[in-house]
């Protein structure tokens, strides 16, 4: 059995962006619904059993109609082929129990294969292949985690052997690496400890919340569940949000379960494959110029040339020591940046020299301002000559 486990798409998210101008629509949200293009057509060239998706389908509770139907019109075209189950993020929670939360429209519309989340439970799900338990742990509200433990538990404990179970989670886990989602949370950041989620029941846990791809434990080959659990992987966010995830791979996570023994109960072997998606990326260029450089643009110039442009969203910091004389040619930097899809910023960090404290001695207050100016062309080590020319138009300017 194949399944396709993503999370974490966040359309919404538009810094970064241009207008579109066949479209009128920012080029970030063109940049997500492409990403999710991807992963359809990748759910139908793989010919998965059955999609799941951890949570946090928008950026924000309240999406836009723009944003809702470019999801739901995804959603629809894999529903018709392939079974879907989505668990609620923290970003698809409303802040009120009452309120529905931005996955609801697909259950109260009763749109087939798809099944919605928003409690602890466990579902069985027909694929082509046979049946497929999945539990689900949705992002709760602060005071439903008390009881989490137990109502697991009694999950579990639904489980059969006759076909394969899986759980989908949208949740902070102990041990996780943050990348800058962090400064995006919404909600409470209840931690669950890592035991909870290897029952060896389990074939599969599919994570979803942190954007940065990782596995959190990864049972040997040969006896994956009787060696401390099952598989448990994180899928990381499959686009990027901004400067912080520059350097993070992203994809989604195809995931098989093979049938290894039918005369066992530990039958399943799962194994997956991250898949890396055409998430637009993101360049930090940094140049460090030197004081005695003789063409400071140039030195510029040179540097952006090392690096592929196209597509990219750029970022330039440039370092100047404070000795730097020469100018640097501003337009002629722009224009070499031109081939960037956006120019998020140019930083010109310019080092300040610290201010020497000159020791004019305990009768400073006596000193004549003549004196005074003497004792700082000292410690300013100006040449006599320079001293004496200074001194004397000093005396007239006073005079």
């Amino acid at each position: 059995m194949k399944l396709l486990h993503f999370s974490d798409l966040h359309i919404g998210m538009e810094n970064y962006s241009k207008l579109d101008p066949e479209t009128g629509l920012s080029t970030r949200l063109l940049d997500f619904f492409n990403t999710f293009d991807f992963i359809v057509e990748t759910a139908f060239k793989e010919n998965v059993d059955a999609v799941i998706f951890a949570g946090d389908a928008y950026k924000t509770r309240d999406p836009n109609p723009t944003q809702q139907r470019g999801f739901g019109e995804r959603i629809a075209k894999l529903a018709k082929k392939i079974p879907v189950v989505l668990v609620v993020g923290n970003h698809d929670t409303p802040n009120a129990e009452g309120k529905a939360n931005t996955l609801d429209i697909y259950s109260a519309l009763e749109i087939d294969n798809v099944w919605v989340s928003r409690h602890p439970e466990i579902l069985q799900i027909p694929t082509k292949s046979g049946n497929l338990q999945v539990v689900t742990l949705p992002w709760l509200h602060k005071n439903d985690y008390k009881t989490v433990a137990e109502k697991l538990k009694l999950l579990y404990d639904k489980i059969t052997p006759d076909s394969p179970a899986v759980l989908l989670s949208h949740a902070e886990i102990v041990g996780a690496q943050f990348g800058s989602e962090k400064g995006l949370a919404i909600g409470n950041d209840i931690t669950l400890p890592l035991p909870l989620l290897q029952d060896k029941r389990l074939n599969y846990v599919a994570l979803g919340h942190i954007h940065k791809h990782q596995v959190l434990s990864n049972p040997p080959a040969g006896s994956p569940r009787e060696a401390g659990g099952p598989l448990i992987v994180y899928s990381g966010s499959p686009q990027r949000i901004d400067f912080g995830e520059e350097k993070e791979e992203k994809g989604i996570c195809l995931v098989e379960l093979s049938v290894v023994s039918r005369q066992t109960s530990d039958k399943y072997q799962t194994s997956y494959q991250f898949i890396s998606t055409n998430a637009r990326q993101f360049l930090t260029i940094t140049v460090n110029l030197k004081s005695a450089d003789p063409d400071p643009t140039q030195t510029i110039l040179d540097e952006i040339k090392k690096h592929d442009l196209a597509d990219k969203i750029i970022r330039l910091v440039i370092n100047i020591p404070a000795g730097l004389d020469q100018d640097i040619e501003m337009d002629k930097i722009k224009k070499a940046l031109s081939l960037a899809h956006l120019v998020a910023g140019i930083s010109r960090n310019v080092e300040r020299l610290e201010r020497e404290k000159i020791d004019f001695g305990k009768d400073v207050e006596t000193l004549t301002p003549i004196a005074a100016l003497k004792k700082y062309f000292e410690a300013k080590k100006y040449p006599v000559t320079k001293q004496k020319a200074l001194e004397k138009y000093a005396a007239q300017l006073l005079e």
